[in-house]
C-alpha cells in the first residue's frame, strides 16, 4: 500500500473515531446541529441511533489503524491493505447512502465518502 493511500486511509480513520466520540458524547449537543440535525426535542428519542452509529465509526477507524499497522509492521501487509480497502469502500458506500436518505447532508456525505475513495483511487492507480 503506496504512502499517499496510507495518508488519506489514517487520516480517514482518524476523522472517523473523532466524528464517533462526538456522536456518543455530543449528539445532542447543538453547536453540532448543522452536522446531525437532532433537535432538542428529539434527543433522547435518538439516542440509541446516534450511540451506535457513533460505535461504528469508531470501530470502523480502528480497523483503518488496525490495517494500517499491519501494512507497516507486521509480515502480512497485503491482509493489512485489505482490512483498509475493506474499510474504506464500506464508507464511500455510506457516504453515498448518507446522501441518499438525507440530501440535506451532501458536505457530510462528502466529508465521509472522499477521502477513503482516494485512498482507494490511488491504491489502485499507484499499485
Amino acid at each position: 500500500m503506496n504512502l499517499l493511500s496510507q495518508i488519506l486511509a489514517g487520516a480517514t480513520g482518524l476523522a472517523l473515531i473523532s466524528v464517533g466520540v462526538l456522536e456518543i458524547f455530543f449528539h445532542g449537543d447543538q453547536r453540532f446541529h448543522r452536522i446531525f440535525l437532532i433537535r432538542p426535542d428529539d434527543v433522547r428519542a435518538v439516542r440509541m441511533w446516534a450511540m451506535n452509529v457513533g460505535a461504528y465509526n469508531i470501530t470502523f477507524g480502528l480497523g483503518i489503524a488496525v490495517g494500517l499497522w499491519l501494512v507497516n509492521f507486521s509480515g502480512t501487509p497485503a491482509s493489512g491493505s485489505a482490512i483498509v480497502i475493506f474499510c474504506c469502500a464500506c464508507h464511500v458506500f455510506l457516504g453515498f447512502w448518507l446522501w441518499v436518505t438525507e440530501r440535506r447532508l451532501l458536505l457530510s456525505a462528502i466529508g465521509q465518502a472522499l477521502f477513503p475513495l482516494l485512498a482507494i483511487v490511488f491504491f489502485i492507480v499507484l499499485h
